[in-house]
C-alpha cells in the first residue's frame, strides 16, 4: 500500500501485551532513517504530519486482491471510499508503530490465520455431520478477514482504523484471539476427517 521503506522483517515471538514492535533495534533504525527522509504532509484531519502516499499507492487498494478484498468487506451501504480510507488509516497505522512496511504486515497477519480447511454439514444414514472440505485462496482470506474484523470490533481503540490496525499487530505478534479461532477448526476438521468419503477407482475399470 504504501513506499516500502525496507525489506521483509519480523519475529513471530509472543510480545509483551500492548507492545506493538516485533523488529530489532538495528532494524528500528535502519527504518527510521528512512523513514526521515520520506515527504510528510499534514493531516487536514488530525493536524499530525503524517508521511504522504503517492497516487500510485492509493491504486493498490482496488488493484491488489488481497487489499480489494479487505477493502470490500469492510465496505458498508456501499460506501467504499469510506472503507479505503478506514484502511488507509489502519495501513498508516501500523507503519507509525512498526516502522514497517504496512503492506507486507497486512499480508503475513492475514496468511497466519488462513484456515486451508472447513467443514460442512453432511448426512450418514439418519445423522448428521461434519465434512471437512478444501477451501480455495479467495475462501480461506475471506474466513480470515471475517475473524479479523469480529475481533477488530472488539478492541478497546476509539477509531476503526486503529482498531484494525492494533488486531493485525497482535495477529503477527502471536497475541490475538484469532489465532485459537483457527486452532479450534483445525482441530474440528481432524475430529471429523473419517466423514470424508473417498471413491477409489476399481482396478481393471476402463
Amino acid at each position: 500500500m504504501l513506499r516500502s521503506l525496507v525489506g521483509r522483517a519480523f519475529s513471530l515471538a509472543a510480545v509483551a501485551p500492548g507492545v506493538r514492535a516485533y523488529v530489532t533495534r538495528g532494524q528500528r533504525n535502519a527504518m527510521q532513517k528512512a523513514l526521515d527522509k520520506a515527504e510528510m504532509v499534514l493531516n487536514p484531519r488530525t493536524q499530525v504530519p503524517e508521511p504522504s502516499i503517492l497516487p500510485a499507492d492509493r491504486q493498490r487498494l482496488r488493484l491488489d486482491l488481497l487489499l480489494s478484498q479487505l477493502v470490500n468487506m469492510v465496505m458498508r451501504d456501499g460506501k467504499k471510499q469510506r472503507a479505503e480510507r478506514l484502511v488507509q488509516d489502519a495501513l498508516l497505522d501500523i507503519r507509525a508503530h512498526t516502522q514497517s512496511d504496512p503492506y507486507v504486515v497486512v499480508s503475513d497477519a492475514i496468511s497466519l490465520v488462513c484456515p486451508m480447511m472447513d467443514t460442512k454439514r453432511g448426512r450418514q444414514g439418519s445423522k448428521t455431520v461434519q465434512v471437512p472440505r478444501a477451501l480455495n485462496l479467495r475462501q480461506r482470506r475471506r474466513r480470515a478477514i471475517v475473524w479479523l474484523l469480529d475481533a477488530a470490533k472488539r478492541r478497546n481503540e476509539r477509531e476503526f482504523g486503529m482498531r484494525l490496525s492494533g488486531e493485525l499487530q497482535a495477529i503477527v505478534n502471536g497475541t490475538s484471539g484469532v489465532l485459537e479461532k483457527k486452532l479450534a477448526l483445525h482441530k474440528t476438521v481432524l475430529a471429523n476427517r473419517s466423514n470424508i468419503r473417498t471413491t477409489l477407482p476399481r482396478m481393471g475399470a476402463r
